[in-house]
């Protein structure tokens, strides 16, 4: 299917949703590849819908003639708090908020999420960089033990996942989202706070370079002290001196 093809089923779905929700409709998007008339052969469509009404978040997932489409519905309230809101995966969440084809609009309600984005209060970042350091010590402590124990399989497999999350945690650190899972490789390396041989890092992880067991072992040590480093440059120190309940 190719671009042309996909935008006739987005208006042939904002028809269908407009006549069975109505009034309750305040806009309806595309996002993603679609949007930017970058899409490819075998690439989903993704829409979202803004309603009045409050409602409970739903996504409506299929395959229709061999293309995934997603549908996502979300009360004005909801889309507006979650386009202003910094998590974890804000460095690939964040474009959606952001890159998107208007296909229905009422009284001009895009206009709000166009301020909304711009109103992140600046310590969040930190706070969900530290959520993101907590979670890579949990990984990186199954990366030891699948290491010691020789459970190989596991190991390179969890090494790979520690880079694909450093990618996503430099995004945060360097308040970056990416356009697309497509360019994010190329992306990441252009940011200015990353870490030391970043790049030789990621492709001993990923395996793009012939390396052994104990220089992937290595790559995964220095990238997350690395990591750490990066971190603490932002204030956040991983390690608590008391317990809390």
């Amino acid at each position: 299917m190719n671009h042309r093809a996909r935008l006739r089923v987005a208006h042939a779905l904002k028809r269908k949703i407009l006549k069975k929700y109505g009034d309750q409709v305040l806009g309806i998007a595309i996002y993603g590849s679609v949007a930017k008339n970058q899409d490819r052969a075998y690439s989903d469509l993704e829409m979202f819908v803004v309603t009045r009404r409050k409602q409970t978040a739903r996504d409506v997932r299929y395959v229709y003639k061999d293309m995934t489409v997603e549908v996502s519905y979300n009360s004005a309230r909801t889309l507006l708090g979650e386009a202003r809101r910094v998590t974890t995966n804000w460095a690939i969440e964040a474009d959606s908020y952001r890159s998107y084809a208007v296909i229905y609009e009422k009284n001009a309600w895009f206009e709000k999420l166009r301020r909304a984005v711009t109103t992140q209060d600046p310590l969040a970042f930190n706070k969900a960089i530290k959520k993101y350091m907590v979670w890579l010590h949990e990984l990186m402590g199954k990366i030891k033990n699948a290491y010691r124990y020789r459970d190989d399989d596991l190991f390179l497999w969890l090494a790979t996942f520690l880079g694909w999350e450093s990618i996503l945690l430099l995004g945060l650190m360097n308040r970056h989202y990416y356009k697309s899972e497509r360019v994010m490789f190329d992306e990441v390396l252009s940011l200015p706070l990353l870490p030391r041989t970043y790049e030789r890092l990621l492709r001993t992880l990923f395996r793009f370079t012939p390396a052994g067991r104990g220089a992937v072992y290595q790559g995964a040590l220095t990238l997350y002290r690395e990591l750490r480093r990066l971190a603490r440059t932002h204030g956040v120190v991983l390690t608590d001196k008391k317990l809390r309940v």
